[in-house]
């Protein structure tokens, strides 16, 4: 079985497609996921309905040397919803949350991740989206998902190109 990890930031989905849906889709395409959250995150999606269908915490925090379980390696990285702040973010390297840090490290070794960006209309007209959007696009095993005005994709969209 191939693992996932799920970073979810502070944005929401569409009504009809929340963050347990997306985890439901992706398990049943053979995935184990494991979640983890912004700090912000925890307040856009239901992290209960979370647990119970991956079997294990959302991870919201940098854990201690020495204390807790590691993370299965992942074979692929999926951050989305990601919102202007995270996505900028991750283009430049700020790992003040775990699930940004994550996110940043697995980049930089090499794992195909996959960012589903989500900007209001104003901010995705600031000058730092577009810049950063583009110097995440740039990078080889980053992908960028976005839907056909910008939002979101479908969830069938992001399950298919993570099947490749």
């Amino acid at each position: 079985m191939r693992t996932l990890y799920l970073t979810l930031s502070g944005a929401t989905t569409a009504p009809e497609e929340s963050a347990p849906d997306l985890v439901r889709l992706l398990q049943e395409e053979g995935w184990r996921v494991t979640v983890l959250c912004t700090p912000t995150g925890t307040r856009f999606h239901d992290l209960d309905a979370l647990e119970e269908l991956t079997g294990e915490p959302v991870r919201v925090d940098f854990r201690r040397p020495g204390t807790g379980v590691s993370l299965p390696p992942p074979d692929a990285v999926l951050a989305c919803p990601w919102t202007f702040n995270s996505t900028n973010k991750t283009a430049l390297g700020i790992t003040d949350t775990f699930a940004v840090a994550l996110v940043c490290e697995m980049i930089g070794r090499g794992v195909p991740t996959f960012l589903v960006p989500k900007a209001g209309d104003a901010l995705a007209g600031h000058p730092a989206w577009d810049r950063s959007l583009g110097f995440l696009d740039a990078v080889p095993h980053v992908t960028l998902l976005r839907g056909p005005t910008g939002g979101l994709p479908t969830w069938r969209r992001v399950a298919d190109a993570l099947a490749g």
